[in-house]
């Protein structure tokens, strides 16, 4: 198995990115509970805060968006009802169609890679794959600054007589994003079965439609008129073979004296190397640090870990090695 677990770090301001509803002329920002962690005299303890997200399943349609429009420029399968996302407004995945799972990934790359199901209408088995990458939430480090929940911005648009008043709430956050990727389930059925031609094409497609994501702005909602500006601010990514390793989530640490350190850096590479040496497992590193020009202190971690200076940089890497490690798309 070759697997890949991504960590990014984004400053965002003024952002509208994920609303969940409108009561009358007030739109609210999705919140969700975010334990905060605080050291008060050198003891430790915790918070709850409500705070700015951005759902998982939003950014894994962003993605999807991404990794469509790439595939079609490619020439690689997408189904009419992916490639309709604009007009569907989403990506139903042929819900009704009910053919074998080889002939639907076959077809469609989206849906290799971002899994489907169909049901019948009556009842009965599903035909149903499950997604090959996994998105979290975007999430504020309520560790590493004082996060405020959204707050409501006044606007005002024309109507046919008179000006009409209505508030968006907007969020501002270090946001952080744990994406993983199971290299090795994409154009397989099972761990042994590959039911399509083009398997290193769509692995290269479903690392390179992240950068995409991120670089065209494909986050988000309300981006006519709020537009989020992300910055990013460091990122972490792990290749492992034969078996998967998460990064450990894109947070960084106070010490005693309020001073941040990147400890999702440091867990990230401790973690790896005694993973690597517990299953014998293959483990490369690459990360960006745009914050504390951190570097790995012992020479065993030097070994598995390399530096870059952007997250396109750091995608192509990672899918670099992942195209070594697959030889010729088989393994």
């Amino acid at each position: 198995m070759v697997f890949v677990s991504f960590g990014f770090r984004f400053r965002v301001n003024v952002e509208a990115m994920n609303m969940v509803e409108s009561v009358g002329n007030y739109s609210r920002h999705r919140v969700a509970p975010i334990i905060r962690r605080f050291i008060e005299d050198d003891k430790v303890r915790y918070e709850v805060q409500f705070l700015p997200v951005v759902s998982g399943q939003s950014v894994a349609n962003a993605y999807m968006r991404a990794l469509t429009d790439l595939a079609v420029s490619r020439n690689i399968p997408v189904c009419d009802m992916c490639r309709s996302y604009m007009e569907l407004g989403g990506f139903p995945k042929r819900p009704n169609e009910l053919k074998d799972v080889a002939v639907r990934i076959q077809e469609c790359a989206v849906e290799d890679i971002t899994g489907f199901m169909a049901a019948p209408p009556g009842g009965g088995q599903a035909v149903r794959r499950t997604s090959r990458v996994q998105f979290s939430y975007l999430i504020p480090d309520a560790d590493s600054a004082r996060h405020v929940s959204p707050m409501p911005q006044f606007h005002v648009r024309y109507g046919k007589e008179e000006q009409m008043i209505f508030n968006v709430e907007s969020g501002s956050a270090i946001y952080t994003l744990i994406t993983n990727i199971d290299v090795d389930g994409i154009g397989r059925i099972d761990s042994d079965k590959i039911v399509v031609n083009n398997r290193k094409d769509r692995i290269t497609l479903a690392i390179e439609a992240l950068a995409l994501m991120i670089n065209g702005g494909y986050v988000g909602a309300k981006k006519s008129r709020y537009f989020p500006q992300m910055e990013p601010l460091g990122a972490v990514a792990v290749v492992s073979h034969p078996y998967p390793l998460v990064v450990s989530p894109p947070k960084v640490r106070q010490d005693s004296n309020g001073t941040l350190a990147p400890w999702y850096l440091e867990d990230t590479v401790a973690r790896a190397l005694r993973f690597r040496q517990m299953f014998n497992a293959t483990v490369k590193i690459f990360y960006l640090d745009n914050e504390f020009n951190w570097v790995p202190q012992s020479d065993e971690a030097k070994k598995i870990i390399e530096r870059v200076n952007d997250i396109n940089s750091l995608i192509d890497k990672v899918k670099n090695e992942v195209l070594g490690q697959t030889k010729d798309g088989t393994a």
